[in-house]
C-alpha cells in the first residue's frame, strides 16, 4: 500500500509539474498531435493510390497505428523512468530511491513523465474517429491490450538498461534496442512473412508481443492469443525485474563514489 501511495504521488507531482505552464503544455500537446498527423497523412495518400498494401487496408493500418501509439503513450506517461535506469546506475544516482520505502523498481519506473506523450495519447484517441463502426468494446480492448503491450515493452527496456550493472553505461545500446522495437510499427504485419524477422521479433526484440499480437487480438480476439500475450508480458517484466535486482548487488552508491573521490 505504501508503494502504491508513493507511485501515485509521483504521478501527481509529474502531472502538476507538466501543467505548471498551461499554455506551454497545451502548445506542446497540440504540436505533438500535428507532428504525428503528418506521418499519418503520408500513409493516407499512399493508401489512396494503393487501397491494399501488403494485405492491409487503411482502416486496418489505423488500428495497428493506434495500438503502437497508445503503447508508446502509456509507457512514457506512466513508466518513462525505465529509460533512465542505465544512467542512474552508471552515475550512482539510485541513492535517493534507495532511501524511500516500498518497491524500488516501481518507484523508478514511475518517477518520470514525458509531457509530449500526452499528445500521443490524444492522437491515439483521435485515430479512433478514422475507424468505421468503433464500439465501446473495441475501445476497451484497445486500452487493455495496449496496456499489456506497454508492460512488455517496459520489462524489456528495464532488462536492457539493467545490464549497466555489469557493462557500465549502455545508454546508446539501450536507445538502439528501443528504436529496434518501435521502428517496425511503421510497417504492415506482413513483415512477419520473412522467417528471419519473425524469429528476431519474437525472441531478441519482442516486437510481436509488444505491438503486433495486441493488434491481431484487437481485430480477431482469441483467448489462446490473449493467454500468450499475458504470459509474454509477465515473462519480460519478470526478466527485467530479475536483471535489475540481481545487478543491484553490484551497485556502488554515488555518496561512496564522492567520498572515494
Amino acid at each position: 500500500m505504501q508503494t502504491f501511495k508513493t507511485i501515485l504521488s509521483f504521478y501527481k507531482y509529474n502531472l502538476l509539474s507538466a501543467m505548471e505552464y498551461r499554455v506551454s503544455f497545451m502548445v506542446l500537446v497540440l504540436f505533438m498531435v500535428l507532428n504525428d498527423s503528418f506521418f499519418l497523412a503520408i500513409w493516407y495518400f499512399l493508401f489512396q493510390k494503393f487501397p491494399i498494401i501488403r494485405g492491409v487496408n487503411f482502416e486496418q493500418f489505423i488500428s495497428l497505428l493506434s495500438v503502437f501509439v497508445l503503447i508508446f503513450a502509456i509507457m512514457h506517461i506512466f513508466f518513462r523512468g525505465c529509460h533512465f535506469i542505465s544512467r542512474m546506475i552508471s552515475d550512482g544516482q539510485l541513492d535517493n530511491h534507495l532511501l524511500l520505502p516500498g518497491n524500488l523498481l516501481l518507484r523508478i519506473l514511475a518517477s518520470s513523465l514525458d509531457t509530449s506523450a500526452i499528445g500521443d495519447l490524444v492522437y491515439a484517441l483521435l485515430l479512433l474517429f478514422l475507424i468505421p463502426n468503433v464500439t465501446v468494446l473495441f475501445i476497451m480492448k484497445l486500452v487493455l491490450l495496449s496496456f499489456i503491450g506497454a508492460i512488455t515493452f517496459v520489462g524489456f527496456m528495464t532488462m536492457i538498461h539493467s545490464l549497466s550493472f555489469y557493462l557500465g553505461n549502455i545508454g546508446e545500446f539501450a536507445r538502439t534496442a528501443f528504436e529496434g522495437v518501435l521502428g517496425p510499427s511503421h510497417y504492415p504485419p506482413s513483415i512477419f512473412e520473412w522467417s528471419f524477422l519473425k524469429i528476431v521479433f519474437m525472441t531478441i526484440l519482442p516486437v510481436y508481443f509488444v505491438g503486433y499480437l495486441p493488434y491481431e487480438l484487437l481485430l480477431n480476439f482469441s483467448w489462446t492469443g490473449f493467454l500468450v500475450l499475458i504470459i509474454a508480458s509477465i515473462g519480460f517484466f519478470s526478466l527485467g525485474a530479475f536483471t535489475f535486482y540481481h545487478g543491484l548487488r553490484r551497485y556502488e552508491s554515488g555518496n561512496m563514489m564522492g567520498v572515494n573521490g
